[in-house]
């Protein structure tokens, strides 16, 4: 028995949520930047996509061969996205789980006052993030 796929709205989009699955027209490509990996000294390409569909805008971050797979105007499905904050904005990310497929459903009308990356969110403190373990100490909180 196969399980519907849950296809939501980039309106609905929220910091750090995961499996997120969505349809959205390529609205514009950014320019292709390298960037080199903290952990590996890897250099990478990246760039920001402004995707869409009827209920707003997202910013994308598209690496290395997804940049070549994107092409303006097109309709795609994100499968397994997440949301990342970068500089305190949401970003769109498919991380190592997520794919970009061609879509069937082709969105026309975009709405593109809506701009879900343009709200700043807090970034919370490694150690106000719920998770097991011992907490560090912060000595701005009150105890």
């Amino acid at each position: 028995m196969s399980e519907e796929i849950k296809f939501i709205k980039i309106s609905e989009l929220s910091p750090n949520i995961r499996d997120i699955n969505l349809v959205a027209r390529v609205i514009e490509l950014g320019e292709v930047r390298e960037v080199t990996s903290r952990n590996s000294g890897e250099e990478h390409q990246v760039m920001d996509v402004l995707i869409g569909d009827d209920s707003g805008v997202v910013y994308f971050s598209a690496w290395n061969e997804q940049i070549e797979t994107i092409k303006n105007e097109e309709t795609y499905q994100f499968r397994s996205a997440k949301t990342i904050l970068f500089q305190k904005n949401i970003r769109l990310s498919l991380g190592r789980q997520g794919t970009i497929e061609d879509s069937e459903e082709k969105i026309e009308t975009v709405e593109e006052t809506n701009n879900v990356s343009a709200e700043e969110h807090d970034i919370p403190r490694r150690w106000d993030r719920p998770q097991g373990g011992n907490r560090r100490y912060d000595s701005r909180r009150e105890y």
